[in-house]
């Protein structure tokens, strides 16, 4: 029997008809984590392949590359991680499980709370704020300021499933940042999206999870209506979030999406410079 595949993917509902044919394979092992911990798994070897925050693909190549000119055996700025065309988590507007509350008024933005489950959404946020309501406030994760701080963030990222339901006392305003992205953009957004080492077996991972996406997506509305009991979400908002407001397609306006979001995300410091989208083909 064929060693098993390590995989690495999200806890999260949106994640679930990109799993589904992979749950009972004997020859996976398969990994459910927030998606801040897949890039760092990623990069020690815990797995061969991860369904990662599009932002940590291009610091996993910056830091592959970097190794590589250590160790004096560069083979191209993308040394050690590759993209997987198969399938991305991502929206065309609304997403429904990103989101920025907002508790002072848009313009008077001083200080923003992130989400430490997330990165892209993270990155995603200080992109649009900057840029699209033109504030340039503190980013911080709850830890530097405490679980209960005196005096209340301006505003707050909360993504996944909570979020399909979140609803934050006091809040001016909710911005989906799937759809700020798609009126700015015109472009959609890709969250996550299939990364591998290249070290693993590139040819054998690309047809698994290829199968394990057409059995999943052919099986949403199945997978909606566990979701709906396991999770406790109205029937209607899993149903809507899995076939109507996530997208699984990584094809060319994606691809072009998502490097327009990583110029930008570069620009701003928040990814590392000079890095392309490699792609197995």
């Amino acid at each position: 029997m064929a060693e098993k595949l390590r995989i690495g993917t999200v806890r999260f509902l949106n994640a679930w008809p990109l799993v589904f044919g992979l749950k009972d394979r004997a020859d996976v092992e398969l990994r459910a984590e927030v998606p801040s911990a897949l890039g760092p798994m990623l990069a020690r070897g815990e797995v061969d392949v991860a369904l990662a925050p599009s932002i940590e693909y291009f610091r996993l190549a910056s830091e592959g590359a970097e190794r590589a000119r250590a160790a004096g055996a560069l083979r191209g700025a993308h040394a050690g991680f590759v993209a997987l065309p198969v399938a991305a988590i991502g929206s065309r507007g609304a997403i429904g499980s990103v989101k920025l509350f907002g508790f002072a008024e848009q313009d008077r933005l001083r200080r923003v709370l992130l989400d430490p489950a997330s990165r892209t959404s993270n990155a995603l946020a200080r992109v649009l704020v900057v840029r699209r309501l033109g504030c340039t406030p503190h980013f911080v994760m709850p830890e530097e300021i405490g679980l209960t701080p005196p005096r209340p963030p301006d505003a707050e990222v909360v993504i996944g499933d909570r979020a399909l339901t979140a609803e934050r006392p006091g809040a001016k305003w909710v911005h989906d940042l799937g759809a700020e992205w798609h009126r700015f953009m015109r472009l959609p957004f890709v969250y996550a999206f299939w990364m591998a080492r290249t070290d693993a077996p590139l040819g054998r991972l690309t047809e698994m999870l290829a199968e394990a996406r057409d059995r999943g997506l052919a099986a949403r509305e199945s997978i909606a209506e566990e979701a709906a009991r396991e999770l406790g979400l109205p029937g209607d908002v899993a149903r809507r979030y899995l076939l109507d407001q996530v997208r699984y397609g990584f094809g060319p306006k994606e691809q072009e999406g998502l490097r327009a979001f990583y110029r930008m995300a570069a620009e701003e410091g928040l990814a590392p410079e000079g890095v392309r989208l490699n792609l197995v083909r």
